[in-house]
C-alpha cells in the first residue's frame, strides 16, 4: 500500500476540480454568476482519510485556491483547515462512507465557508446595493453544482486512490 501518495492524489483530483471550476466561473461569468466549491475540496480528507494526511491535503488545496481569490493570501487555506478540524471532529457520529451523506456535509461545510467569506468581505468594504441577492444566487448555484457533481468527485478520489492502490481503510480512524 502506498500511504505516502495519498495526498498528492487528493490533491491533484482537487486541483482538477478547481480548474474546472474556475473554467465553469468563466463561462458563467457573463451571466454575474460564480461559483464556490470549497466544501466539496475539505469534505473527503476529512471524513475518510487520516487527520495527518487531511492537512497535508487541505493546507496546499486551500493555497491553491489562494492564489487564485482575490483575497488576503491564506484566508481560503485558513478557514478550510477549520472546517476540515470541524468535520474530522464529527466524522465518528456520521456515516461517512456514504456518498449520499458526505455530499450533504460538502453542502453544509460549503454554505459555512460561503458565508464566512461573504462575511469578511462585507465587513472590509463598504457593501454595494444587491449584495445580498448576489450571493443568494452564487450560494444556491454552488449549492446546485456541488449536488450535482459531488458524488462524482468522491468516487472520481475514491478510484484514483485505488487505481495507485493507496485507498485508505474503511475501518481507519484517527492518525
Amino acid at each position: 500500500m502506498h500511504r505516502h501518495l495519498t495526498p498528492v492524489i487528493v490533491i491533484l483530483c482537487g486541483v482538477l476540480l478547481c480548474t474546472i471550476a474556475a473554467q465553469l466561473n468563466h463561462y458563467l461569468s457573463v451571466l454575474h454568476i460564480s461559483v464556490f466549491i470549497g466544501g466539496l475540496l475539505v469534505v473527503f480528507p476529512a471524513l475518510r482519510l487520516r487527520h495527518r494526511h487531511g492537512w497535508r491535503t487541505i493546507v496546499p488545496l486551500g493555497l491553491w485556491c489562494d492564489a487564485a481569490a482575490p483575497l488576503p493570501f491564506g484566508l481560503l487555506t485558513m478557514l478550510f483547515l477549520i472546517a476540515h478540524a470541524v468535520i474530522f471532529q464529527l466524522r465518528s457520529r456520521i456515516p461517512r462512507t456514504e456518498p449520499l451523506v458526505a455530499v450533504a456535509v460538502a453542502l453544509a461545510a460549503n454554505t459555512a465557508l460561503f458565508a464566512a467569506l461573504a462575511l469578511f468581505c462585507a465587513l472590509r468594504r463598504d457593501a454595494p446595493a444587491g449584495l445580498a441577492l448576489r450571493l443568494m444566487v452564487d450560494l444556491l448555484a454552488s449549492g446546485l453544482l456541488i449536488a450535482l457533481i459531488g458524488p462524482w468527485f468522491l468516487a472520481l478520489q475514491e478510484h484514483a486512490l485505488a487505481l495507485f492502490n493507496a485507498a485508505p481503510p474503511r475501518h481507519e480512524t484517527q492518525p
